[in-house]
């Protein structure tokens, strides 16, 4: 559901984050230069805050690297955030992004960060409030030093008295175009801040990659992996599986679909 290891790169590393037993998120980066791995760093500046291990992780420009998690630091779970400048070595002082109104935000949902080629920087949580599991968007124009106010995505309400356990995915084109996805019930939206959701389909753990076409989004529905076009018009099954991930090849033309399939790790190559 989201609680393992998170990876991104930047122009001169390979960025891993991933938490341990003990609560705490850790940090390496491998060099391209000398193929060389760093130690592991501490990221929390509270001890074993980040207890579900629950991030998001995004590169942007040069070398800066920006994580997100859920931190109970407060009391409850809320959501934090911090910046690295160089690749993941050495990390900022954690920032409060969002406190939760009414005893936190969702437990068990992964949040996501993305930036866009401006250096804008978007991140997407699961909030909890008045019985509701909503999606919400929050931005900072200055790599994480301040935030906006926190919008809610999509005009309905899920009204569930627990986690989903599903946070969804967004990405930022060169633009600062945000296209989300996530789960309401048991369906899958695709939503613009601002405007109202359209459903995919039924099913979960929906996932997006920005493409110069546009975004491609896969997702798992009845035991299948479906597969949405960049331009929105054609969705296709690729097969048995869940939990897909997406990934872009170095020629920019094919992304790749990981998923699992009976204990197996399957890669699926899709021109776009």
């Amino acid at each position: 559901m989201g609680r393992g290891p998170q990876i991104t790169t930047t122009n001169d590393y390979t960025v891993v984050t991933v938490g341990d037993h003990h609560g705490d998120l850790f940090a390496m980066r491998l060099s391209n230069s000398d193929n060389q791995w760093s130690a592991p760093v501490k990221i929390n500046d509270a001890d074993t805050t980040a207890k579900e291990a629950l991030s998001g992780l995004s590169a942007g420009k040069g070398n800066d690297v920006y994580t997100v998690w859920l931190d109970t630091r407060l009391g409850n779970n809320n959501l934090y955030g911090s910046l690295s400048k160089d690749g993941g070595l050495t990390w900022e002082k954690n920032q409060l992004i969002y406190r939760g109104e009414q005893k936190g935000i969702c437990d068990c949902c992964k949040p996501s960060v993305s930036f866009d080629q401006n250096g804008s920087m978007y991140v997407m949580f699961r909030n909890k409030l008045d019985g509701a599991r909503n999606m919400y968007l929050i931005s900072s124009k200055d790599n994480g030093k301040h935030f906006g106010k926190a919008q809610k995505l999509g005009t309905g309400d899920f009204m569930i008295d627990g986690c989903p356990m599903d946070g969804g995915d967004l990405a930022a084109d060169e633009n600062g175009r945000v296209t989300t996805v996530w789960r309401r019930q048991l369906e899958v939206y695709v939503a613009e801040p601002e405007k109202p959701e359209v459903k995919l389909g039924v099913g979960r753990t929906p996932v997006i990659l920005q493409t110069g076409k546009g975004p491609a989004i896969a997702w798992q529905q009845d035991g299948a992996i479906q597969f949405r076009s960049t331009n929105g018009q054609k969705t296709v099954s690729i097969g048995k599986g869940q939990y897909p991930k997406l990934a872009m090849m170095a020629d920019k033309k094919t992304s790749l679909c990981v998923f699992e399939r009976d204990g197996q790790i399957l890669v699926k190559p899709i021109v776009l």
